[in-house]
């Protein structure tokens, strides 16, 4: 009697320990966590200032990066996309403002674009920093591209040992700021 208690409590220990490995490994599927090379495209998520961006063509995994659809991408953006006759590039152009065009060449390199079945890819990074925008990569599949406007401005501040720490340092985590005065 007291074998069979300790192979039904052996087995009950099994099942449990399994159900919460399946229970884990579902939680990190659906969190997003993912390997190297078996990234799935709809795994890869970029937010605008907050706002999540839906491609209408999916993003690429190549050389170890993601590329997006360069016009889809520059529109969220308020960029405007030039393709400039008899040449091998594209020209990106700031909005309404701003009269920054920023030239990307069709090449196998680091700062380029790609053209794959007629659409052109570029690296997030590459088409928003020109312009100002700040990228935060929150995981391996997951950036936030914020605009310079909607960020808070800069500043430095000692903390209680009296180290100098910047905001900047801080952009990407969570953060609060406790603010005290004694007027």
């Amino acid at each position: 009697m007291i074998i069979a208690a300790a192979s039904v409590r052996k087995f009950y220990s099994i099942v449990g320990f399994s159900m919460l490995v399946v229970l884990f490994l579902m939680i990190g599927v659906q969190m997003g966590f993912t390997g190297g090379d078996d990234v799935k495209k709809e795994d890869f998520q970029v937010s605008v200032d907050g706002q999540h961006v839906k491609f209408t063509t999916p993003p690429i995994f190549k050389d170890g990066e993601w590329f997006v659809p360069l016009e889809h991408f520059a529109k969220q953006l308020d960029l405007k996309v030039e393709y400039p006759e008899g040449t091998k590039m594209v020209v990106l152009c700031g909005g309404k403002a701003s009269e920054l065009c920023v030239p990307l060449e069709f090449r196998d390199d680091e700062k380029s674009a790609v053209e794959v079945d007629g659409i052109v890819y570029a690296r997030p990074v590459h088409i928003a920093e020109p312009f100002g925008f700040e990228i935060y990569q929150v995981s391996a599949n997951r950036l936030e591209v914020i605009h310079p406007a909607h960020l808070a401005p800069e500043f430095t501040l000692p903390d209680l040992e009296g180290t100098l720490k910047h905001l900047k340092d801080f952009r990407g985590k969570k953060t609060f700021l406790y603010v005290w005065g004694s007027w």
